[in-house]
């Protein structure tokens, strides 16, 4: 069952035109609107305030070139942007879309033409349909063959915050990032992490080192300041198996289900260094 996905959308651009540096939001609307063509009740689901959104999406990537505070986008050149899902349902209504549909979103623009999606890494690097039973599965073995490292390396590739008492905090802190991820874990996985008591397990990581830095986004309605880059997170070499495995197990996660706020509107976008 795949209940893990990042499925890569592109968009060519018929003619010149330009977009903000923070675009997510504008991608996302067009998401909604093409889901809603023949997913109503998943739209209407996802409308809900109170429902935890089970994906995350990135900006646009490419050759982009920024200046005057939009980004510019010559005739000719394709782009792409990643969708995740965490959610068996989710994940099958955009397959099912993607197949009755044959073209993905279509943002305001109608100079961005809509291309090929793309769901597998042969077809696109960041493109990969996967399960919790498969990483759970792919760890397990990694385990057997050797024992596995007390820490873990994750690049954080778009700016990346946490609120705390309602500000904006973009640093790396370790009960946050892995805070964030136990929590969508527990929530979207048939499988527990292998560790009885969480809270002692997020407590036992540490920040090893860190290379960041830090910028301001404009979502339009308000702004953010998150950080980008590359952090190791480190586990005591005393703790048991069990917690290096869950460390493992939620550095692999991270590339579907993002880390911190606004992770719908480009923020939050990591993966695990190799």
């Amino acid at each position: 069952m795949t209940d893990l996905a990042s499925i890569v959308f592109t968009l060519t651009a018929s003619a010149d035109t330009k977009l903000p540096p923070a675009n997510a939001r504008i991608l996302h609307g067009a998401l909604l609107r093409w889901l809603e063509r023949d997913q109503t009740e998943l739209v209407a689901l996802l409308h809900d305030a109170n429902y935890q959104r089970p994906y995350t999406l990135s900006d646009l990537h490419g050759c982009l070139e920024e200046k005057n505070g939009w980004l510019k986008i010559p005739q000719g050149e394709t782009y792409w942007y990643r969708l995740t899902g965490i959610e068996a349902h989710f994940i099958q209504c955009l397959l099912t879309s993607m197949r009755q549909q044959k073209a993905g979103p279509q943002p305001d623009d109608p100079k961005l033409v809509p291309g090929p999606a793309f769901v597998l890494p042969e077809e696109h690097p960041s493109a990969q349909l996967s399960s919790f039973a498969q990483i759970i599965e792919g760890v397990r073995q990694q385990s057997q063959r050797r024992e596995l490292s007390p820490s873990v390396a994750l690049r954080f590739d778009s700016p990346t915050c946490f609120i705390e008492n309602k500000q904006a905090l973009p640093l790396p802190v370790p009960r946050f990032v892995f805070g964030y991820l136990t929590n969508k874990w527990q929530l979207a996985s048939p499988v527990a992490l292998p560790v009885e008591d969480v809270q002692h397990f997020v407590e036992s990581i540490h920040l090893s080192y860190a290379r960041i830095e830090t910028r301001i986004v404009d979502l339009q309605k308000y702004k953010r300041t998150g950080f980008t880059g590359e952090c190791r997170f480190a586990l005591h070499p005393a703790r048991p198996e069990n917690y290096r495995q869950a460390l493992h197990l939620l550095a692999e996660f991270a590339f579907f289900s993002g880390v911190g706020s606004h992770t719908t509107m480009g923020l939050g976008q990591a993966r695990q260094k190799r």
